[in-house]
């Protein structure tokens, strides 16, 4: 169930809300995206690196791979280990301190923005214009202590412009950062891919908890 956005009062959605709230929190299953030659690195210390590959672009959105990898595996992780500090899942009964945790944010030029920290509950459904909020979800993902690759979804599309991935890991000696991309590259390829078939009918997504937020710097404030 939709909670609402600020402001707004909570209600049931409609089968056709579920169907727009599906649609804009994962790929289209009936569709085969297009690639995206697009390998960056985010951010590096002499111990640890974070960068982005596997950029595939769909109708309504599109996906990459966070690449993260570490030189050595770390003692005393929290349960599920460097895999854990990466997820924007909270997991009952593990404590992570916001400075050890990995966080990402999209920022597009019309200034929308979303992160690992964004509560999906106060998205809502939307009609998929340029007022639709940005939406960051990650999806499946794993690894080892050292090497651990996380699949993102984002939706909608990125207009024409620069795109700004920002990134801190703190406990891993990566400050706030800022990456600029093309997005009009990824809303071009998008053009590429290719429908199979008429969507078929979706149910809702449980919710999800929602994270703690740093004090300050880009990841405190939520998106609009």
């Amino acid at each position: 169930m939709w909670t609402g956005r600020r402001g707004e009062a909570a209600g049931e959605l409609t089968p056709e809300q579920i169907e727009q709230w599906h649609r804009r929190i994962s790929p289209p299953e009936n569709e085969l995206p297009a690639g995206v030659a697009l390998t960056v690195l985010l951010g590096r210390t002499d111990d640890a690196a974070v960068g982005i590959t596997q950029v595939e672009a769909f109708s309504t959105g599109f996906r990459f791979t966070l690449a993260v990898r570490v030189r050595q595996a770390r003692s005393r992780l929290p349960g599920g280990g460097l895999f854990t500090l990466i997820s924007s899942h909270a997991h009952p009964g593990v404590e992570i301190p916001l400075e050890d945790r990995l966080l990402l944010g999209i920022e597009y030029p019309d200034g929308r923005r979303a992160s690992t920290l964004h509560d999906l509950r106060m998205a809502g459904p939307a009609a998929g214009d340029d007022s639709t909020p940005l939406m960051l979800v990650q999806q499946g993902g794993g690894g080892s202590e050292q090497s651990v690759d996380q699949a993102y979804w984002v939706a909608p599309l990125p207009p024409a412009g620069p795109m700004t991935v920002v990134l801190a890991w703190p406990g891993f000696g990566m400050p706030e950062s800022r990456t600029v991309l093309d997005g009009g590259a990824i809303h071009a390829a998008a053009a590429h891919s290719h429908v199979l078939w008429p969507p078929q009918s979706v149910t809702a997504p449980a919710p999800l908890p929602t994270p703690p937020r740093p004090s300050s710097g880009w990841f405190a404030q939520p998106p609009d």
